[in-house]
Parts: structure tokens; C-alpha cells; sequence
């Protein structure tokens, strides 16, 4: 009786924390109770705390419940470590990872658990990703491909989407291999591509020069079903423009036409340099009256 007793009134305590969204009333709230803080209370702090933008914060919170001879859950870890990417603190979050998280943390059912176990994997999953994107974006590939080796030593299967953040990162950086092996790993692993991934590892084989795999990855593309769009077809037609290559790039312009993929100013600029670069004015003019016959600018 007076253990159900205990376990209503810390239920009603994570509840009442739940809805704060003011740290100082939340520990007010805590200091109040005598007896021994459990480990949902403390995760409930923690989402007050990210809650707040105060990742500093919350992370101290993380230590109270390792002090207290509880192990973080991955929910508590992800939310802190969110708050972090939001905060543009991309590698103190993985570091969180490396302290508290998918070195010993664990999602557990019951008490400790701060929301349903089932939402656990899609919560660190949509973290990582965030991460992903954040060392994407300052130009750190090595680290983003880090982070999705994180994800699959932890047994969480990374979307197509965070696959191409990995793969676009490497392209950007001019880190080629790196985005050719990460395709090839998506391959391995049967995540099905989509116009994205391609696209990416297109950039990356264009600005590598490796124009011969170029169309390997295209045919790849059209053997997976996988529909190519605009994008798709500028980049093969702008790496075959910069390597001198016009007939190939005749070829992939044709591939457009054909497919019925309107082409736009990008993909004229291209074939216009490609002509250009082949002394070949006159199919360089051919192009430009194109332009203006179908009144693209």
C-alpha cells in the first residue's frame, strides 16, 4: 500500500514538472519533496531545462542522475544533446553521446523512461540526424560520417535522408571516396536511394572529375527505379562541360529530352560552355536560340 502510495505521488511530481518550463520553479518544486529524487523526475528536469535553451544546464542535470547511481536512458541523453544542435554545439552533443549515451545509456521500460519506450529509437534517431546536419553545414564530413557509424553501433537503421546529408557533406568538402563509400554502404545495407543520393554522389564523381563512374551511377539510378530529375540531369551535362566532353554532354541532353524534363537555364549555361570549351561556336548558338525559342532565362 504505501509503495503505491510512493509511486503516485512521484508520478504526480514528473507530471507537475512536465508542464514547467522555468528551471528555478522546477527545482523549487523538487526541493520541496523529502524524500529521495527518482530517476523519471529527474528526466521530467531535464526536459525542463531543454525546454528553457539551457543545455549547460540540463547536461548537470544528466550527472545528478549518474551521482545518484541511475544510468542516463537514450531519451535523456537525446533530449540534452538536441538541445545542443539547436544551440550549434554540434560536438559537445556527440561528445554527450560518447559520456553518458551509446557508450552505457540504455532505453528502458518503466519508471525511468520519460516518455513511451516505442518513441525511443525515433527520438535518438531525429537527434542523430540533427547532428548529422550540423556537421554538415560547417563543413566537417568526417564527423557527420562518424556520427552515422554511432547510429549503426547502436542498432538505429539512419533514413535515406540522413545518408544524403552524409553523402552531400562529403561531395561539398570534395571528399569524393568518402561519399562514394557511404553510397556503397546504403547499397549494402539495402536503403533505397532516392533522386537526392544520387544527385549527391554525382556532384562529388563531377568534382572529382571521375566522369567515367558518372555514368555508372546514372545507369545504377534508372536500375533502381529511381526517377532522375533536373538536378540529376545538369550535373552529368555540367561535369561532361568541364572535362570537355560536348558529345557526352549532347548524349545526356538528349537522355533529357527524351524523358520529357524540361531544361532550364542551368542546363543551357552548361551545354553553351561545353560547346564553347570545344571550339564549337556554331552548336553553342544552336543552344542559345533554343533558349529563346522555349523562353527560358
Amino acid at each position: 500500500m504505501l509503495r503505491s502510495v510512493v509511486r503516485l505521488l512521484c508520478s504526480e511530481l514528473s507530471a507537475q514538472l512536465r508542464r514547467l518550463s522555468d528551471p528555478t520553479a522546477a527545482e523549487a518544486l523538487l526541493q520541496r519533496t523529502d524524500r529521495k529524487i527518482t530517476h523519471g523526475e529527474f528526466s521530467s528536469l531535464v526536459g525542463v531545462y531543454v525546454r528553457a535553451r539551457q543545455p549547460l544546464a540540463a547536461e548537470k542535470v544528466l550527472q545528478r542522475i549518474a551521482n545518484a547511481g541511475c544510468r542516463p536512458t537514450v531519451v535523456d541523453v537525446s533530449a540534452v544533446s538536441g538541445a545542443f544542435v539547436l544551440e550549434r554545439q554540434a560536438h559537445r552533443a556527440l561528445e554527450l553521446f560518447g559520456l553518458f549515451g551509446f557508450a552505457g545509456a540504455k532505453a528502458e521500460r518503466g519508471p525511468a523512461a520519460a516518455v513511451p519506450p516505442d518513441n525511443h529509437h525515433a527520438d535518438s534517431r531525429a537527434t542523430f540526424h540533427s547532428l548529422v546536419r550540423c556537421f554538415g553545414e560547417a563543413g566537417q564530413p568526417a564527423e557527420a560520417v562518424k556520427v552515422l557509424q554511432a547510429m549503426q553501433r547502436e542498432g538505429l537503421r539512419p533514413r535515406v535522408d540522413t545518408y544524403n546529408l552524409v553523402i552531400d557533406a562529403c561531395a561539398q568538402s570534395g571528399d569524393c571516396d568518402s561519399a562514394v563509400d557511404v553510397f556503397n554502404q546504403m547499397q549494402r545495407l539495402r536503403v533505397q536511394p532516392d533522386a537526392v543520393t544520387f544527385n549527391c554522389v554525382i556532384h562529388a564523381l563531377s568534382s572529382a572529375g571521375r566522369t567515367d563512374e558518372i555514368m555508372e551511377a546514372f545507369h545504377v539510378m534508372l536500375r533502381l527505379a529511381v526517377v532522375p530529375d533536373v538536378v540529376t540531369y545538369n550535373s552529368m551535362i555540367d561535369a561532361f562541360a568541364k572535362t570537355n566532353q560536348p558529345d557526352k554532354a549532347t548524349e545526356v541532353f538528349h537522355l533529357m529530352q527524351q524523358q520529357g524534363i524540361r531544361p532550364n537555364e542551368v542546363t543551357c549555361n552548361s551545354l553553351i560552355n561545353a560547346f564553347a570549351q570545344a571550339n564549337q561556336p556554331g552548336k553553342a548558338a544552336e543552344v542559345f536560340q533554343l533558349m529563346q525559342q522555349q523562353g527560358i532565362r
